[in-house]
């Protein structure tokens, strides 16, 4: 009887020892390269499992796992909260935080999320039309929307504010004698300058002294 109970005690920890090692396996495959640098040992069938070497095992799993990239998770989010982050690649490019190799992908990335109060040209320059874009879309990462943000807008069927003044950065001769090249950076109200806006499911440009809200992107 004695026998038996040893025996079975010994596939129970043994049992123990393989769904650990498992769900290790489960939690950091594909997810992270983990190293274990401690001692494992392995066992036999008929060996008896000793106490000192169990805990080494423990211990080695503990390292190994308290290793694991600080990531944490709220709600349905995982928060990375320091230093960078690569994928396929060794190296933070240009002291980013983010560095990827390769092509990344997005339904929804540089799209209209909303407009700014009307305003003339003088907007306050890019660094002001940064700031009331965050106030308008509720994000400091929104900003004024280029040309080709207006494209995938459109191309996404997503409704965009008419008229609305957008960023086309370039200059061109409008069909007076005007230039139309972001009201001089968003800092002039001139109706001898232009700038470049949404209006009727299309583009136009428009003087600068004319009020208009901001598209705004993000």
């Amino acid at each position: 009887m004695k026998e038996t109970l040893r025996e079975l005690s010994k596939l129970g920890t043994k049992g123990f020892i393989t769904g650990i090692a498992f769900a290790f396996g489960i939690y950091t495959f594909d997810i992270f390269a983990i190293t274990i640098t401690g001692t494992i040992n392995t066992f036999f069938s008929g060996q008896v499992i000793k106490a000192n070497d169990l805990n080494t095992n423990f211990s080695s799993l503990r390292t190994a796992i308290e290793s694991i990239p600080d990531f944490t998770k709220n709600g349905v989010n995982a928060v990375f909260a320091g230093g960078g982050l690569m994928l396929n690649t060794s190296t933070l490019a240009n002291s980013s935080t983010l560095s990827v190799n390769g092509r990344i992908s997005s339904r929804n990335l540089g799209l209209y999320c909303g407009v700014t109060s009307s305003t003339t040209g003088n907007a306050g320059g890019f660094t002001g039309l940064r700031s009331a874009c965050a106030t308008a879309c509720g994000n400091t990462n929104a900003h004024v929307c280029t040309a080709h943000e207006m494209s995938l807008t459109r191309q996404q069927g997503i409704s965009v504010a008419e008229p609305s003044w957008f960023s086309a950065y370039g200059y061109w001769l409008g069909t007076v004698s005007l230039n139309v090249y972001d009201c001089n950076g968003w800092t002039s109200a001139s109706a001898a300058q232009g700038g470049t806006a949404n209006e009727s499911g299309g583009v136009t440009w428009k003087t600068c002294d004319t009020s208009n809200p901001v598209a705004c992107c993000l």
